[in-house]
């Protein structure tokens, strides 16, 4: 939305005010500059990581990315573990039972679709 506010103050000369209430945003967007997510490449390695160790959790996904030479705290990469949905499930599979590989969860999509025994 910046790139319109640009666009109408160098072509048609209005204020940056009049240009920011004719595209109905506050004035305050236009101030800071965006900022791009630093750790892009991070969360994208860390796919990979989980794509071929199915059964990682963060601590065994930090090991393997300080071993590549990646200086990342072990708190970054718990807090991009938790974001990006590669959890593993708490509760430990019983013995003489395939462990799990991760499914994506089903998202219910009406009233009554998701039950606590399912």
């Amino acid at each position: 939305m910046k790139q319109v506010v640009d666009y109408v103050t160098a072509t048609h000369g209005y204020s940056q005010r009049k240009a920011c209430s004719l595209a109905r945003q506050h004035r305050s967007t236009q101030r800071k500059p965006l900022r791009t997510d630093p750790l892009t490449e991070l969360r994208q390695r860390m796919h990979e990581i989980v794509a071929t160790r199915i059964r990682f959790g963060y601590r065994r996904v930090h090991i393997m990315l300080k071993r590549e030479g990646w200086q990342v705290g072990k708190h970054i990469v718990y807090r991009l573990y938790r974001e990006e949905g590669l959890c593993l499930r708490a509760k430990r599979p019983r013995r003489r039972k395939m462990a799990v590989h991760r499914q994506a969860r089903c998202q219910p999509s009406g009233l009554n679709q998701a039950w606590s025994l399912e």
